[in-house]
Protein backbone atom coordinates (compact mmCIF):
# COMPACT_ATOMS: atom_id res chain seq x y z
CA UNK A 1 0.00 0.00 0.00
CA UNK A 2 2.94 2.35 0.80
CA UNK A 3 4.17 2.17 -2.63
CA UNK A 4 1.09 2.04 -4.41
CA UNK A 5 0.57 5.46 -2.15
CA UNK A 6 4.12 7.04 -3.57
CA UNK A 7 3.48 6.22 -7.30
CA UNK A 8 0.36 7.49 -7.40
CA UNK A 9 1.56 10.73 -5.19
CA UNK A 10 4.81 11.04 -7.87
CA UNK A 11 2.19 10.66 -11.12
CA UNK A 12 -0.06 13.20 -9.76
CA UNK A 13 3.01 15.56 -9.69
CA UNK A 14 3.85 14.52 -13.05
CA UNK A 15 0.48 15.22 -14.14
CA UNK A 16 0.52 18.25 -13.29
CA UNK A 17 3.99 19.67 -14.15
CA UNK A 18 2.61 18.20 -17.69
CA UNK A 19 -0.78 20.01 -17.50
CA UNK A 20 1.08 23.44 -16.55
CA UNK A 21 3.68 22.06 -19.59
CA UNK A 22 0.93 21.96 -21.91
CA UNK A 23 -0.60 25.36 -20.84
CA UNK A 24 2.27 27.17 -20.97
CA UNK A 25 2.80 25.82 -24.39
CA UNK A 26 -0.49 26.69 -25.88
CA UNK A 27 -0.28 30.47 -24.08
CA UNK A 28 3.29 30.62 -26.44
CA UNK A 29 1.11 29.85 -29.99
CA UNK A 30 -1.54 32.87 -28.67
CA UNK A 31 -3.82 30.71 -27.23
CA UNK A 32 -6.33 32.71 -24.81
CA UNK A 33 -6.89 30.13 -22.12
CA UNK A 34 -9.89 29.58 -20.52
CA UNK A 35 -9.32 26.89 -17.58
CA UNK A 36 -10.69 23.52 -16.66
CA UNK A 37 -14.60 23.04 -17.66
CA UNK A 38 -16.47 20.49 -16.31
CA UNK A 39 -19.16 19.01 -18.57
CA UNK A 40 -21.39 17.62 -16.34
CA UNK A 41 -23.93 16.14 -17.85
CA UNK A 42 -21.61 13.68 -19.77
CA UNK A 43 -19.27 13.18 -16.52
CA UNK A 44 -16.27 14.41 -18.65
CA UNK A 45 -13.71 17.34 -17.24
CA UNK A 46 -11.63 18.67 -20.21
CA UNK A 47 -8.34 19.63 -19.06
CA UNK A 48 -8.56 23.14 -20.91
CA UNK A 49 -10.54 25.30 -23.34
CA UNK A 50 -8.49 27.35 -25.44
CA UNK A 51 -9.33 30.11 -27.92
CA UNK A 52 -6.91 30.31 -31.00
CA UNK A 53 -5.95 33.65 -32.01
CA UNK A 54 -8.31 33.47 -34.99
CA UNK A 55 -10.99 32.64 -32.49
CA UNK A 56 -11.61 29.09 -32.39
CA UNK A 57 -12.48 27.29 -29.72
CA UNK A 58 -10.59 23.91 -29.04
CA UNK A 59 -11.21 21.27 -25.91
CA UNK A 60 -7.80 19.84 -24.79
CA UNK A 61 -6.96 16.99 -22.58
CA UNK A 62 -3.40 16.26 -21.61
CA UNK A 63 -2.23 12.98 -21.03
CA UNK A 64 1.69 13.26 -20.02
CA UNK A 65 4.69 11.49 -17.99
CA UNK A 66 8.10 11.69 -17.81
CA UNK A 67 8.88 8.25 -16.07
CA UNK A 68 8.07 4.91 -16.57
CA UNK A 69 8.15 2.42 -19.68
CA UNK A 70 5.37 3.28 -21.26
CA UNK A 71 4.61 7.51 -20.87
CA UNK A 72 1.57 9.66 -21.92
CA UNK A 73 -0.46 7.49 -24.42
CA UNK A 74 1.91 4.49 -24.35
CA UNK A 75 -0.41 2.97 -22.01
CA UNK A 76 -3.62 1.21 -23.03
CA UNK A 77 -5.19 2.46 -19.98
CA UNK A 78 -4.17 6.37 -20.30
CA UNK A 79 -5.10 5.67 -24.35
CA UNK A 80 -8.66 4.03 -23.37
CA UNK A 81 -9.82 7.30 -20.88
CA UNK A 82 -8.48 9.78 -23.25
CA UNK A 83 -10.79 7.42 -26.47
CA UNK A 84 -13.39 7.18 -23.60
CA UNK A 85 -13.85 11.12 -22.93
CA UNK A 86 -13.65 11.77 -26.79
CA UNK A 87 -16.24 9.41 -27.41
CA UNK A 88 -18.91 11.53 -24.76
CA UNK A 89 -17.95 14.59 -25.89
CA UNK A 90 -18.73 13.35 -29.01
CA UNK A 91 -22.69 12.67 -28.22
CA UNK A 92 -22.76 16.56 -27.56
CA UNK A 93 -24.33 18.42 -30.27
CA UNK A 94 -22.35 21.55 -29.68
CA UNK A 95 -18.82 20.51 -29.30
CA UNK A 96 -15.30 21.77 -30.44
CA UNK A 97 -12.78 19.78 -31.12
CA UNK A 98 -11.50 17.25 -28.69
CA UNK A 99 -7.46 17.38 -28.96
CA UNK A 100 -5.25 15.28 -26.93
CA UNK A 101 -1.55 16.94 -26.18
CA UNK A 102 0.80 14.28 -24.60
CA UNK A 103 4.18 13.35 -23.94
CA UNK A 104 4.04 9.97 -26.05
CA UNK A 105 2.76 9.07 -28.80
CA UNK A 106 1.94 5.29 -28.65
CA UNK A 107 4.14 3.49 -31.49
CA UNK A 108 2.93 0.38 -31.55
CA UNK A 109 0.39 -2.21 -30.47
CA UNK A 110 -3.14 -1.69 -28.80
CA UNK A 111 -2.45 1.72 -28.00
CA UNK A 112 -1.42 2.57 -31.29
CA UNK A 113 -4.57 0.51 -32.81
CA UNK A 114 -7.04 2.00 -30.08
CA UNK A 115 -6.08 5.62 -30.88
CA UNK A 116 -6.32 5.09 -34.60
CA UNK A 117 -9.59 4.19 -34.61
CA UNK A 118 -10.22 6.56 -32.26
CA UNK A 119 -9.47 9.02 -34.46
CA UNK A 120 -11.02 7.80 -37.73
CA UNK A 121 -13.98 7.51 -36.15
CA UNK A 122 -14.11 11.11 -34.78
CA UNK A 123 -14.34 10.64 -31.22
CA UNK A 124 -10.77 11.82 -31.00
CA UNK A 125 -9.75 14.92 -33.37
CA UNK A 126 -6.03 14.60 -32.90
CA UNK A 127 -3.34 13.67 -30.91
CA UNK A 128 0.07 15.71 -30.79
CA UNK A 129 2.68 14.93 -28.65
CA UNK A 130 4.42 18.59 -27.29
CA UNK A 131 7.58 16.84 -27.19
CA UNK A 132 8.02 16.02 -31.23
CA UNK A 133 9.20 18.48 -33.83
CA UNK A 134 6.53 20.09 -35.94
CA UNK A 135 3.71 19.43 -32.89
CA UNK A 136 3.00 23.36 -33.46
CA UNK A 137 2.14 22.79 -37.08
CA UNK A 138 0.18 20.03 -36.54
CA UNK A 139 -2.19 22.22 -34.12
CA UNK A 140 -2.18 25.26 -35.84
CA UNK A 141 -4.15 23.46 -38.88
CA UNK A 142 -7.21 24.51 -36.46
CA UNK A 143 -6.78 27.69 -36.42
Amino acid sequence: PRLLMTFQRAAGRQGRQFADQCNEALAGLGFRLLGKRNLSRIGVELDQVGVTPTGAELWFEFKGSFRGKRPGLRRTDTTKKAIANGALVRTMTNREPFIVLTSHLPERGAALAMLDVAMAAGYVTAAISIYETGWESKLKRFF
